[in-house]
């Protein structure tokens, strides 16, 4: 584990396209709320509990959540 703490701005819910829930990359998860906490944290899908903040998390910390989805779909495309 890498050790670096989420910062609960949801762009991962945004940026990552999420097959459990048929939800295509670029496009909000139905279960994020407005605080960027998941909405339904306790049932959340497997690949939503793999999920780990990583180096680049801390790198766009401090832009506006349109700018982090636009930069984690550029890195990692349509993931």
């Amino acid at each position: 584990m890498n050790g670096i703490k989420c910062f609960v701005c949801g762009a991962c819910c945004i940026a990552y396209s999420i097959s459990a829930f048929n939800k295509p990359a670029g496009v909000k998860c139905i279960h994020l709320r407005d605080d960027g906490l998941c909405g339904d944290y306790a049932e959340r899908p497997d690949v939503c509990r793999a999920f780990k903040p990583d180096e680049l998390c801390v790198l766009i910390s401090t832009i506006s959540l349109a700018e982090k989805v636009e930069v984690i779909s550029k890195v990692y495309g349509d993931a």
